[in-house]
């Protein structure tokens, strides 16, 4: 057999176009086509005016940005060095090569721009007819933010933080006076050894009475070394994490990421996190919208989800059905599916267990077994008694009613239903009706078999986003940005999805660039 020579080194008579490089099906064609039919017109004014170098242009960076999103890539650092050593990357850039600071800086200055991005896909996937919006689901998922459990902070910690920096600022003062003023930039003798500094350290717990561990020790280390900028960012850090823990409502906070959440993940482990939730079109897994909350539930994302969802394809069809878990179960979320004349199923609590195979404590005189009469606001037992409304008081904030008044005493089934020497009582609030309505349908085969659609539609593209695109955690920290970093991988899930479904070739390029001239997504706001 013969072997081939080993050509390397050799050079071409005629040098080829990167594009000819690369392959007529490769995605990076459907993410130009994407970004290049964008308005960036006015964003990208922001930046042609001014002294020194011109800028990069933003609709390049968002290509590049957006292909490494698509092909897992997460770190401003490695797809700087992909513009340099990948033909892809060096096409979408025009050869151009940003360091990883500017693509950095670009993903912080230009949210609005990548957000549009977002809903670009969601527009062509419209266009092209990808999305049938005959069924339609949200959820919510964990993912553990950028910060460690351990780097934790309480309310009395950040006092006595507080009190023993203001006590070492004290000292200092005191021997400013003895010694003079430093240069500045160097560490004065008394604290030019970690023996001095652990001294000094514990020269100043005394002094205030407080004494610290672990995360507050490094703390008031960082402030006594540290120049006065150094003090002021400390400083600023305390403030932040006071205002997360007082908004939050939990015992401790990140240091590392305040906005940040203790929450509860699948293997029943507490960790800081943040809850991202997506909207998802049954028939083609298109994401339609996507958000990131540090609210530990799913109970206040249902409204804000369909708005964003309808929104982003500019009006729901009056026959999509909507699906979500019992997370989204609550009045206020039932109320507004019948006020907008949504077709939702979401199963209570109990449904829910049933559904999951789980056994349910189901006693025939459980409050589901009393029959609501919503036109006289009145419970029914299963003996025929009624129970009207006879007080209510306030629970957690929320208005609570209290309903009895049934001849319990002569009841035979007393003990059962209500205990000895007792009468029944049933607690409700203003939404009975709608528990009820909605609980009925999920009852119903059809609200079941719409139910089963649900795992099928919204739980395989986070399943998608975790183990196909490796995105199982955020690389950032804070509440905008991690917001940035969802929104692009949610974009290229959704290019990923809808390459797949056009098979990726040039005609389909061509269609492509026709309807988007009418869908092209506008950022004049921005």
């Amino acid at each position: 057999m013969a072997i081939r020579s080993d050509k390397i080194g050799q050079s071409w008579l005629l040098p080829l176009a990167v594009s000819e490089l690369i392959p007529e099906d490769h995605i990076c064609n459907l993410v130009e086509v994407v970004v290049d039919n964008m308005d960036v017109g006015e964003i990208e004014q922001k930046y042609s005016s001014g002294p020194g170098n011109p800028a990069y242009s933003r609709r390049m960076l968002l290509r590049i940005v957006i292909m490494a999103s698509a092909d897992a890539i997460w770190s401003s650092r490695k797809i700087a060095k992909l513009a340099h050593e990948n033909v892809v990357y060096m096409y979408l850039t025009g050869h151009e090569k940003p360091d990883f600071r500017t693509i950095c800086n670009f993903k912080k200055e230009c949210e609005g721009l990548i957000e549009a991005a977002f809903k670009e896909t969601v527009t062509i996937a419209k266009a092209l007819g990808i999305l049938n919006l005959v069924h339609i689901s949200t959820d919510g998922t964990k993912m553990k933010a950028n910060a460690s459990n351990k780097h934790t902070l309480s309310k009395e910690e950040i006092e006595r933080i507080r009190r023993i920096i203001a006590r070492g600022i004290a000292i200092d003062k005191e021997e400013d006076k003895l010694y003079g003023d430093k240069r500045g930039d160097e560490l004065p003798p008394e604290l030019n050894t970690q023996e001095k500094i652990r001294e000094k350290i514990k020269e100043i717990e005394e002094a205030s009475g407080q004494k610290m561990k672990g995360t507050a020790k490094k703390i008031i280390v960082q402030h006594v070394l540290g120049d006065e900028k150094d003090k002021a960012a400390i400083m600023k850090k305390l403030d932040k994490a006071e205002e997360e823990l007082t908004k939050s409502g939990q015992g401790v906070v990140s240091i590392t990421d305040p906005e940040s959440r203790f929450m509860e993940n699948k293997k029943k482990r507490k960790e800081l996190s943040y809850n991202p939730q997506i909207t998802v079109d049954h028939g083609s897994g298109i994401v339609l919208a996507n958000e990131v909350t540090q609210d530990c539930t799913d109970h206040y994302q249902l409204q804000p989800q369909l708005e964003m969802a309808v929104e982003n394809i500019d009006g729901l069809p009056e026959w999509t059905k909507v699906s979500m878990d019992n997370g989204y179960f609550n009045g206020p979320n039932l109320r507004y599916l019948e006020k907008e004349g949504v077709d939702g199923y979401i199963p209570d609590s109990q449904q829910a267990q049933k559904m999951n195979g789980k056994k349910v404590k189901d006693g025939p005189y459980s409050k589901d077994k009393f029959v609501y009469d919503e036109v006289n606001d009145q419970f029914i037992c299963p003996n025929g008694e009624i129970l009207t409304r006879k007080g209510e008081y306030e629970y957690k904030g929320k208005l609570q009613y209290s309903y009895y008044g049934a001849n319990c005493g002569e009841c035979p089934f007393k003990e059962e239903c209500a205990g000895k020497s007792k009468q029944r009582k049933i607690t409700s609030d203003d939404y009975e009706a709608e528990r009820r309505r909605m609980a009925g349908k999920m009852c119903s085969e059809k609200g079941k078999e719409e139910y089963k659609k649900r795992k099928e539609t919204v739980e395989w593209p986070f399943g998608n986003i975790k183990q196909n695109m490796k995105f199982r955690e955020f690389y950032t920290r804070g509440l905008e940005n991690v917001r940035i970093e969802h929104n692009l991988v949610c974009t290229a899930h959704n290019l990923r999805v809808m390459w797949g479904k056009l098979g990726g070739s040039v005609a389909t390029l061509c269609n492509i660039k026709g309807l988007v001239a009418n869908f092209a997504f506008r950022v004049s706001s921005i």
